[in-house]
């Protein structure tokens, strides 16, 4: 105990000195630490200088729920189309991929991911997504699955914007979704899993896509290549990291 007065509070008395640096401290500056109480600047100091806990695959691993981005996708999604469904349905128009618009309007490479018309549509892709998003997401991390689905809705736009008819529109969340495949079966691939129920659902959203009219086979080729590329460049770059973490 000590008589003096905290530090940082000159009219308060002291009732503990900091373990670290040995400052007198009052109640409302005492943080808990392993051993007695700290002040609040070696408190913090030592919470920066903890290591950063990795996912397997190298991502920064996050307190709380880790299916935050994934839910928030999905709630997007859901209010879009219900903006759209019983709000201003001209909304849609701002938003769908037309590649005749695509160099003038480039915003709608992206929230073309977004957009959904009919209900089994929407619900086809965030039934996949909340089946996929979770479980990727854990595995990299919020940001580099955050990465993830934004490069691969971006890879289904551009290669609708390169491949199809530069009037025709274009909306749904399927190239980001197929870009989810690509990268679950590029992982489960390396990890010696069994991929075959991913090689069916790919084989017949393969089919689906020439077989029904109106289907962007371009968005779901396009989605599909760049989620697989960037699983491979995360899985190169947590092999590297493994691998100099062994050195030191």
């Amino acid at each position: 105990m000590t008589d003096t007065v905290c530090y940082r509070h000159p009219d308060r008395p002291a009732g503990v000195r900091c373990q670290r640096c040995d400052r007198p401290i009052c109640p409302n500056c005492m943080n808990s630490a392993a051993v007695g109480f700290q002040c609040p600047e070696c408190f913090n100091q030592g919470a920066r200088s903890v290591p950063r806990t990795r996912t397997s695959l190298g991502g920064i691993q996050r307190g709380g729920s880790q299916q935050v981005v994934t839910y928030t996708i999905l709630a997007l999604n859901v209010l879009v189309f219900l903006a759209a469904r019983f709000g201003n349905p001209q909304i849609l128009n701002d938003l769908v991929m037309v590649p005749a618009l695509a160099g003038s309007e480039p915003w709608r490479l992206l929230t073309s991911a977004f957009t959904h018309v009919q209900i089994f549509h929407i619900f086809s892709n965030l039934f996949m997504l909340w089946q996929l998003g979770p479980p990727l997401e854990q595995m990299l991390g919020r940001l580099r699955f955050t990465i993830l689905y934004i490069l691969s809705a971006l890879g289904g736009s551009v290669a609708v914007w390169i491949l199809s008819a530069p009037g025709g529109a274009t909306l749904g969340a399927s190239g980001a979704v197929l870009g989810l495949v690509g990268a679950l079966l590029v992982i489960s691939r390396a990890r010696g899993l069994d991929v075959t129920w991913i090689i069916m659902y790919v084989a017949v959203t393969a089919f689906l896509s020439f077989a029904i009219p109106n289907v962007s086979w371009e968005g779901h080729l396009g989605g599909f290549v760049v989620g697989a590329a960037v699983a491979w460049i995360y899985l190169q770059l947590s092999n590297h990291n493994r691998r100099n973490r062994q050195r030191a």
